[in-house]
């Protein structure tokens, strides 16, 4: 039976690929719109299955299949609850901790999952920097839109934030998880002078430093867990 580490974090990257790469935002607002009329809920219901199964592989299929179900009824009561930074998080909160329950229950059968968590192998560290390298693109952008979308402000070049703050966040998790912490100042300051000097539009101060501090917070939290988890004896 493979690392019980490595599966978790599998499938944590399955729900990441689905719920955030491989659907669209037309998916989303349809959802919003026709709740459980919407074709596009189940298609991302059995999108999140197929993802979860080509990951673990078929050895895991009855458990991969409670795990879309249940998450597919959170789905769709989603669907019928107000649309809000928490109600988001609230869902996201449920999804992940469902596939923590399914991961405790399928290998502490056999022995203690969180004594794993301890002895560590070397060969999951690709999916460690897989996961974290997935959480920093489109899924930290999503949580930091709608963290701040009140605020929100008049964009400039299409979509131009929003690929700025995923490069500024792979940087700043490699430059934590390299001790290199004397660059991320520098990284800082030079954003800082560039959005001083771009007087061409104008801006909501608040709001850019809101951004920029949950991309930090962010940025940070990943870089500090995947030095203990790769590093840990």
């Amino acid at each position: 039976m493979e690392n019980s580490v490595i599966w978790l974090m599998k499938l944590l990257l399955a729900h990441l690929i689905s719920d955030f790469w491989w659907q669209p935002a037309k998916w989303v607002k349809d959802k919003e719109q026709r709740k459980i009329r919407s074709k596009y809920l189940y298609l991302h219901i059995l999108v999140s299955g197929v993802t979860a199964i080509m990951l673990v592989g078929f050895n895991y299929w009855v458990i991969v299949l409670i795990i879309t179900i249940i998450n597919g009824l959170i789905d769709v009561a989603k669907t019928y609850a107000k649309p809000s930074f928490i109600n988001f998080i609230i869902s996201q909160a449920l999804h992940i901790l469902v596939i923590v329950i399914s991961w405790l229950f399928v290998f502490d059968a056999n022995r203690p999952a969180m004594q794993e968590v301890i002895d560590f192998y070397k060969n999951s560290n690709f999916w460690a920097f897989t996961l974290a390298a997935f959480f920093l693109t489109l899924p930290s952008s999503i949580i930091i839109g709608q963290a701040t979308k009140h605020w929100a402000v008049p964009a400039g070049l299409k979509n131009a934030g929003k690929y700025i703050g995923i490069i500024e966040r792979i940087l700043i998790c490699l430059l934590v998880y390299q001790n290199h912490y004397e660059a991320i100042g520098l990284l800082i300051t030079g954003k800082s002078i560039l959005r001083y000097n771009s007087t061409n539009e104008e801006v909501k101060t608040e709001y850019l430093l809101i951004g920029t501090l949950l991309s930090l917070f962010i940025a940070f939290a990943v870089g500090l867990a995947l030095k203990l988890i790769v590093h840990s004896p």
